[in-house]
């Protein structure tokens, strides 16, 4: 980037003179009045010579169609020069990637409009004040002092308008800002607007914060208006005492007529120049401050680039740390993990754990400040975006679209995209069949239609961009958070495609059911490894200490006890395993929960168990010794009878009893004198009961 910026530099410096050459010639001209109106009065008018005043005519003439061609090229030359600046210094910036450069790319638009606008050639006009105070000295050192006067003058109203506006200003700036966020929240809130008096508060806050811009500008306008009115006074008081400066040194005979009114010509432009240069002189300092950004841009910036052809799929991160500043705990510490081509790895944790800042990192998003992470034998901090761009490919939690076809955001919006690509990458993904049955198909424009597409539709569409470049990488966080079970199936069906081709695959979840996809899972824990290594004894791990639980008799824990078990099935397939033992579950507690005493102390103890791939466990228990044996007995009798109007014959919690014994494959009770048990076994897809005491 710095030889790249070099060059620009290098480029633009032929213009230099010819830009300072021009503005000596603008300046210059402004002497052409002065000079011709002291000829004329001092020369022509008391000699009454026609052919001197035709003469001056001519050559004055002349002089002001050369100044006004000067004048055109310089502009010209400026706004040329700016718009290549803009288009060539963007280039150099984007080269690098987009991530993070809009604020340099305003800070090029800011440097543009200097150049563009006046503010330049009003900054040329200023190195050549001394000429014309020069003049003013040649004609009359009085000159001088008042030109002090008034730039003291103006220095001061300048100041003094530019405090006693600055709040007023900055108020009304804030006033808008806070209401075009609210214009662009209800704008981006669309139907759910009319919802729960959303739309109605925001278009309230808005409203606010336009009356409150309106009470901010109005009286900063106010104030500016003033000291704009007394500029504009002071500026043709001025002139009146430039020309009765000049009469009166005419009265004395130290100065003739044409004299007077040369000098008051080069007074108006001299004041001119240093009006302008106070008015310009944010924008100046604007343009500096821009140019030193874009100088630390450049030397932060500069970063060595690599270009791999082709990356095998290989990733190894080793001590992944990012710190998140003010003596806070690092967002992730000391994460190091492998890889091979074709793998995928889960990242688990709960919320805040650091799973999306450690995604980012490997992906080279947010690449951490210490530690390193290589994609095949190159640190993916150094890779060139077009590598990137053709090995990576990323989903983020929400997806978000551009304005366009869904072909375009398929296709990342290149000029001219593949349609064989985009077909592919939609079959991949498995939303070919989901966008061709749209209206348009794929000329379907997101933004016409914000609202065709559901959130989880969106996300499925948007793990077909990521893989419109076949990756070797693939980033996904949370991808199945928004879907549903089809969509779910699909998208494990995906998966499974891209590590047949080899892609390796980094994924966050939430949700369980994906990560049997998994070959290996790292489970973060504020921002450190709590564990590590193959999908199996990971879970086997976890499940182990999640697999108890504690439940009170007092209150409704009935969602809670139904979340516990769900949270022990993680493979897909195991919904009619999972509905199973969830009853079995619920209508255990209802049994032991009816059969002792009320007390809110008192509290039952529920373990989860998976004895194999396809049987489990559900063990009940209670530290006393409870009579259950009679009822136990009586339900056990008229389970094995199949008695057709048992729930007439039963009470509701030996119902609850009796739909244990139904649906378990094995169920027994233990009575000891420090605790009584009841335990349930279920095997998968096996409907048969054993019933023991």
């Amino acid at each position: 980037m710095a030889s790249d910026t070099a060059k620009i530099v290098t480029a633009l410096r032929p213009l230099v003179p010819s830009l300072v050459l021009f503005s000596f010639v603008i300046n210059l001209a402004v002497l052409i009045s002065p000079i011709y109106m002291m000829q004329v009065l001092d020369r022509v008018i008391p000699s009454g010579n026609l052919n001197t005043l035709m003469l001056l005519l001519f050559i004055a003439v002349a002089a002001l169609i050369t100044n006004a061609l000067v004048e055109y090229f310089r502009d010209l030359t400026l706004g040329r020069a700016a718009n290549w600046v803009e288009c060539a210094y963007s280039s150099v910036l984007l080269r690098g990637g987009s991530r993070g450069q809009a604020d340099n790319l305003r800070h090029v638009a800011t440097v543009r409009d200097f150049l563009a606008t006046r503010g330049a050639a009003n900054t040329l006009d200023v190195p050549w004040l001394p000429l014309f105070l020069l003049a003013l000295g040649l004609v009359h050192p009085l000159f001088l002092i008042l030109i002090a006067v008034a730039s003291t003058l103006f220095l001061i109203l300048h100041l003094v308008g530019s405090m006693v506006t600055r709040t007023s200003k900055s108020l009304a700036s804030e006033a808008r800002g806070e209401s075009m966020d609210a214009l662009r929240s209800l704008e981006r809130e669309g139907p759910m607007a009319e919802l729960m008096s959303i739309g109605g508060n925001l278009s309230e806050r808005y409203l606010k914060a336009l009356n409150q811009h309106r009470r901010f500008h109005e009286t900063g306008s106010t104030r500016s208006t003033a000291f704009d009115s007394a500029i504009k006074f002071l500026r043709s008081a001025l002139q009146i005492a430039a020309l009765s400066l000049g009469a009166y040194l005419v009265t004395l005979g130290n100065l003739t007529p044409g004299g007077m009114i040369g000098a008051s010509i080069i007074i108006a432009k001299t004041l001119g120049i240093i009006e302008t240069t106070m008015s310009t002189w944010p924008h100046i300092t604007c343009t500096w401050q821009a140019v030193k950004a874009l100088n630390v841009a450049q030397q932060s910036g500069a970063r060595i680039q690599t270009s791999v052809g082709d990356l095998s799929g290989l990733l190894k991160a080793q001590n992944l740390t990012y710190p998140r500043g003010g003596g806070a705990p690092p967002r992730i510490e000391r994460v190091s993990l492998e890889l091979k081509p074709g793998e995928c790895l889960a990242i688990l944790g709960e919320s805040g754990s650091g799973k999306t800042t450690l995604l980012h990192a490997l992906a080279g998003i947010d690449p951490a400040p210490i530690g390193n992470c290589f994609v095949d034998e190159t640190d993916v901090r150094t890779l060139d975006t077009g590598t990137r761009d053709a090995a990576i490919g990323y989903l983020p939690q929400q997806a978000n679209f551009i304005s366009g076809t869904i072909a375009d955001n398929i296709a990342r919006f290149a000029f001219e995209h593949d349609d064989e690509k985009v077909l592919a990458a939609s079959r991949m993904a498995g939303v070919h069949g989901l966008i061709s049955g749209l209206p348009d198909a794929y000329d379907t424009d997101i933004g016409a239609a914000p609202y065709i597409l559901s959130a989880g539709q969106k996300q499925r569409i948007a793990l077909a961009r990521a893989l419109y470049e076949p990756p070797k990488y693939l980033f996904l966080d949370e991808p199945n958070a928004l879907l549903d079970h089809n969509a779910e199936r699909q998208l494990g069906d995906a998966i499974a495609r891209l590590k047949a081709d080899g892609t390796t695959i980094i994924l966050v979840a939430h949700r369980m059911s994906i990560v049997n996809l998994a070959d290996k899972v790292i489970v973060l824990e504020q921002g450190r490894v709590l564990d590590y290594g193959p999908r199996a004894e990971i879970l086997g791990r976890m499940a182990n200490s999640h697999r108890r639980l504690r439940l009170p008799i007092a209150g409704s824990v009935s969602q809670d006890l139904s979340d516990w078990v769900a949270r022990q099935f993680v493979r897909s397939g195991d919904e009619d395993f999972s509905n199973r033992a969830n009853v079995i579950a619920n209508e255990m507690y209802n049994f032991a929960r009816e059969n002792g005493p009320k007390s809110p102390e008192r509290m039952l103890h529920m373990e989860f168990k998976f004895i194999d791939d396809n049987t489990c466990s559900i063990t009940l228990s209670e530290p006393r010794k409870a009579q259950f044996e009679a009822k136990i007995s009586k339900v056990r009798k008229a389970v094995e009878l199949s008695m057709p109007n048992i729930s007439d014959d039963l009470s509701s919690d030996e119902q609850s009893l009796a739909m244990v014994m139904k649906l378990s494959d094995r169920f027994e009770h233990q009575a000891r004198p420090e605790q009584t048990s009841l335990f349930a076994r279920i095997i998968q897809n096996t409907p048969s009961p054993e019933v023991m005491q």
